[in-house]
């Protein structure tokens, strides 16, 4: 009982008390309330994963894009250029494709597992694989037999 009336009753005269703020600043301790603040506000940051998983699927599907474009580019430009200059290296760009159009058709399905509708990449993907593998088969029996005609 004695005790209890020491301590201010006025809450004013509690939160000024320099007694009050001693025990704080020797305990170095912080109301649990802060600690539960910055919890939260560093969980707000972070979005949900069912957003995450939004994003990355869009990320998928754009990058399963950007490959098929870039697939049939390089096979065309390639081919394009074995006709028109033959030592140039067209050939080893036309190579390249199919890699890339491999590339967009995993991208594709990594979208799809997100939950992304992804069209267009696999679909140019798929066109550019189905262009380029057996013209690459028909260049490199060509190259093959005009090697071993000389």
């Amino acid at each position: 009982m004695d005790a209890m009336s020491q301590l201010p009753q006025n809450n004013e005269e509690f939160d000024n008390n320099p007694e009050y703020a001693k025990l704080y600043q020797e305990n170095d301790s912080q109301p649990s309330d802060a600690d539960d603040m910055d919890d939260r506000q560093q969980r707000a940051s972070e979005p949900p994963p069912e957003m995450q998983g939004a994003q990355d699927g869009k990320k998928a599907a754009n990058v399963s894009l950007l490959f098929g474009v870039l697939g049939l580019l390089f096979f065309f430009l390639g081919c394009w250029w074995f006709v028109h200059d033959f030592k140039s290296g067209g050939l080893r760009l036309a190579i390249v494709a199919p890699l890339l159009n491999v590339l967009g058709i995993w991208q594709g399905r990594v979208a799809k597992r997100h939950g992304v509708p992804a069209l267009a990449g696999p679909i140019l993907s798929w066109a550019g694989a189905i262009f380029t593998l057996p013209l690459a088969i028909v260049i490199a029996l060509f190259s093959i037999a005009l090697a071993g005609s000389i």
